[in-house]
């Protein structure tokens, strides 16, 4: 009977360990991950900003009659950080028109960019746009801006149905100052003649006013210290909280009203950390405000640059509680190594992000004590004759 109930144990877990990703190795250890985060320790990042001004044109969000989004004359290095859906009942025309103010002509230089097709679901939109953008490449491409010219689909903008939406990321540089319009106008009007005609939208009611221009647009997080993986411990770092890490804030320059930049849209991470002991590093991704769709990337000292879809496995998690994971990858022992992320358009803030040692055997539990899989798989059967029993006396 003993030898029995041993095979018996032996079959279960194995069975268990198929219904895992990535096989019996890693399937032990995310047994601890599966009901929710583990014990952690909070680590903190020195976080400093630099980069481009960021033009966040986001309000109106659902843009309802024709109109100017937002506008703002800027020089040197910008990202434009756009995202608008048509509230309309008939099809509009989305632009962006660049429009010098000086008397000579200014030098724009194209850097990366990712722009979104017409779509109604806004989480697969924001996702697209991502994944274009880590996944592009600047090619140098360069123009002079003499006349008024819309940057988006070679000139010809984008066309929205009702209830579509286009989230974009383009990076510029301006050798001159530049005025950018964000504007929503019908299929057939010319942007040059809209951008003289057409007055600015007021944004959004509410508190949260989701426009505006913001400096250093490039957020980043080191971690002092190196990551242990042999010490047993997870640490977690929380990031776009608006307290550990503040929102950025910036100007309307529409209406000269200070504004925040509430989840920091638009904003590029890079978290750089450093690990040490005999075992690779594992790295999480976690959705701590909601709803989360996104795109990273991850780099490690002599390691070939992964490219992630956040979550690779669906459009997106986080639905169902606070404490749904994803893995990114591991970083060997003894690397430095980065993840790059932006928070994406119509996704939730904060995140976390968490570090554990890659071990075969056993896993840790939200009290601390570590735990086989045989002890996880006994609890969790117990547990359900335990429901089993309540629900017939009830």
């Amino acid at each position: 009977m003993l030898h029995y109930r041993k095979s018996l144990w032996s079959w279960l877990c194995a069975g268990l360990s198929l219904l895992l990703p990535l096989g019996a190795q890693a399937s032990v250890q995310d047994l601890a991950w599966q009901d929710g985060v583990p014990a952690y320790e909070e680590v903190k990042g020195t976080i400093t900003h630099d980069g481009p001004k960021l033009i966040f044109s986001d309000s109106p969000e659902m843009v309802g009659k024709i109109g100017i989004m937002y506008r703002d004359t800027v020089e040197g290095p910008v990202r434009l950080f756009f995202h608008h859906v048509n509230d309309t009942r008939t099809d509009k025309r989305l632009a962006v028109l660049l429009r010098r103010t000086t008397l000579r002509p200014s030098l724009v230089n194209l850097g990366k960019n990712g722009i979104s097709r017409p779509n109604e679901d806004w989480l697969e939109a924001g996702k697209e746009a991502q994944e274009r953008y880590y996944s592009s490449t600047p090619n140098g491409r360069k123009f002079f801006l003499s006349g008024p010219r819309d940057i988006l689909n070679n000139g010809k903008g984008y066309i929205l149905h009702p209830q579509e939406l286009v989230t974009g990321i383009v990076d510029l540089n301006f050798e001159r100052p530049v005025e950018v319009s964000f504007i929503m106008m019908p299929v057939d009007a010319d942007p040059r003649v809209s951008a003289e005609v057409y007055s600015i939208l007021p944004p959004d009611e509410g508190g949260h006013v989701l426009r505006g221009t913001f400096e250093g647009a490039n957020v980043h997080v080191t971690l002092q210290d190196a990551f242990d993986t042999d010490k047993g411990t997870i640490w977690g770092l929380e990031l776009a909280d608006d307290n550990k890490d503040p929102y950025v804030r910036g100007i309307d320059v529409t209406r000269n009203e200070p504004v925040v930049n509430y989840g920091n849209y638009g904003v590029m991470y890079d978290v750089n950390f450093r690990t040490r002991g005999k075992n690779d590093a594992q790295l999480r991704f976690n959705p701590y405000g909601g709803a989360y769709a996104g795109f990273g990337v991850l780099t490690a000292q002599g390691e070939t640059a992964r490219y992630i879809r956040i979550p690779d496995n669906r459009l997106s998690f986080g639905w169902n509680h606070d404490g749904e994971t994803m893995k990114l990858g591991t970083v060997p022992a003894g690397k430095s190594a980065s993840f790059y992320f932006s928070p994406p358009g119509s996704s939730n803030l904060p995140v976390r992000i968490f570090w554990e040692g890659k071990h075969d055997s056993q896993v840790q539990k939200k009290s601390g004590r570590v735990r086989t899989a045989e002890q996880i798989l006994a609890e969790r059967l117990a547990r359900k004759e335990q429901n089993k029993t309540q629900t017939k006396r009830k």
